[in-house]
């Protein structure tokens, strides 16, 4: 496996401050630059250290899981079990996959010591601080990663931190290029791989039927249906998708260089990372996302600067 430097550096990180020594990592990467790629390696390392080596890797949603699953499953014969209702691990699997509310009432089957907990995603953490504190104050070798660590006492969490700019991963062709303009209105050029986020579901299906090739993916409908969504516009077989939140984290559309934000949008969170679903990197590309809102313009200005600056 290749990888960036940035990403050798984070591991190097990683490395020295949660896995030969008892710590608490968090790792800053823009969306696109391959974090998930870093956790899976951490993970992977932590198990060559020692044969009681135990993981657990905690996402905020079941797609994550799958994923992880996918990428660990090519990187190592580890068995691998999901901690989820009745899905329980035995002691044979090594690596464990689970959302933080899964983990919550089985922490005692894990050792404090032996165990590496690498949370996905951890800025979602936040909205649930005495959970997240009880699951981080049972493992004492600890590994946070997410492009938007912006919530409230996040990075206090957390001693050693790796981050890495926007404009470093710009420069080094790790995502592509963009610029941010303000429309007046909604108004999508006839192109394919566009992506408009707008404020509910409700507006999703409504706003997609007023385009000829145009389709919504939401909450409201079934799993299976929204991946066929995302399958045909994918495929080119539609131009424009709508959508409120889904297709925020943990979807990789290289092909997407279009965005809009057709509604008021004030975190800066959710602005980031609606960024980031153009930020993917194609050569030549260069990504334009649409605001149609002077506040949701201001909360897209302050995720670049964050995403540029680094936490204070």
């Amino acid at each position: 496996m290749i990888l960036w430097e940035h990403q050798r550096q984070a591991l190097d990180l990683i490395d020295k401050s949660s896995l030969r020594m008892p710590g608490r990592s968090l790792v800053i990467l823009p969306p696109g630059a391959g974090k998930s790629e870093i956790a899976c390696q951490a993970v992977l390392t932590w198990l060559r250290l020692s044969p009681r080596h135990r993981a657990v890797v905690c996402v905020p949603a079941r797609r994550l899981l799958g994923q992880f699953y996918q990428r660990l499953a090519v990187l190592t014969r580890e068995p691998i079990a999901f901690e989820q209702a009745a899905r329980r691990p035995t002691s044979a699997h090594r690596i464990i996959l689970a959302s933080q509310l899964s983990l919550i009432g089985r922490l005692a089957n894990y050792s404090s010591t032996e165990t590496l907990l690498v949370i996905d995603e951890v800025h979602h953490s936040n909205y649930d601080a005495p959970q997240f504190m009880r699951v981080m104050s049972r493992f004492v070798h600890s590994v946070g990663l997410s492009a938007t660590p912006w919530t409230d006492g996040i990075c206090a969490m957390f001693r050693n931190v790796y981050f890495y700019s926007l404009s470093s991963a710009i420069n080094e062709k790790i995502v592509c290029p963009f610029e941010i303009r303000l429309a007046s209105a909604l108004n999508p050029a006839d192109d394919y791989h566009t992506l408009v986020f707008v404020s509910s579901n409700a507006e999703a299906k409504s706003k997609a039927t007023e385009f000829a090739s145009a389709d919504w993916i939401g909450h409201t409908r079934d799993d299976g249906k929204n991946l066929s969504v995302i399958s045909r516009w994918r495929k080119r077989q539609i131009k424009i998708l709508f959508s409120n939140r889904m297709l925020l984290e943990g979807y990789d559309t290289p092909e997407t260089s279009t965005v809009w934000i057709d509604h008021r949008l004030d975190s800066v969170v959710m602005c980031a990372q609606i960024l980031g679903r153009a930020l993917r990197y194609r050569p030549q590309k260069k990504a334009v996302i649409y605001v149609t809102n002077a506040c949701t313009l201001s909360s897209v200005n302050e995720a670049v600067r964050l995403m540029d600056s680094g936490p204070t």
